[in-house]
């Protein structure tokens, strides 16, 4: 296995985690990388953690209406953003998969709303997967960077 790395830093900033093999957020120098963040609550969390640890089946996703499930994950990425002391108009590039694409203005119309101004919007892939885990409505991954404070 190799040494630990000095210059990597796990991200979590209270995120709810998946339980699975992955890191939520990954910094390095001033590159900040961010896992596909599923809507999830803590309480599922909880309960899909708990399920993994004990070997069981995985629980069913509630039944969160698609707009809840978008603020979720928004949410979510803003609070690794300013975890690090940035924000979400430092995002270079995200990559939104939707499980139904007939929903994709109700996720444009949230989204807007996590950047200052259009000149702040990432370069972005978004697209219908043909699955999403668990048949949420949506997973989103980026890649951002923490400003140079002067």
């Amino acid at each position: 296995m190799a040494g630990k790395s000095t210059d990597k830093q796990v991200i979590r900033a209270g995120v709810p985690e998946t339980g699975g093999p992955i890191n939520i957020a990954v910094r390095h120098g001033d590159m900040v990388y961010i896992s596909g963040l599923p809507p999830f609550t803590p309480e599922f969390s909880a309960e899909l953690q708990a399920a993994r640890r004990e070997g069981r089946p995985l629980p069913k996703y509630p039944d969160i209406p698609f707009e809840q499930q978008v603020r979720i994950v928004m949410d979510a990425m803003k609070r690794i953003m300013e975890a690090v002391d940035s924000d979400m108009d430092h995002l270079l590039k995200v990559v939104v998969w939707l499980r139904d694409q007939s929903q994709s203005e109700v996720f444009d119309r949230i989204y807007r709303e996590y950047f200052s101004s259009p000149e702040a919007w990432p370069a972005r892939t978004r697209m219908q997967a043909g699955r999403t885990p668990l048949d949420m409505g949506l997973e989103v991954d980026a890649i951002g960077y923490i400003p140079t404070r002067t």
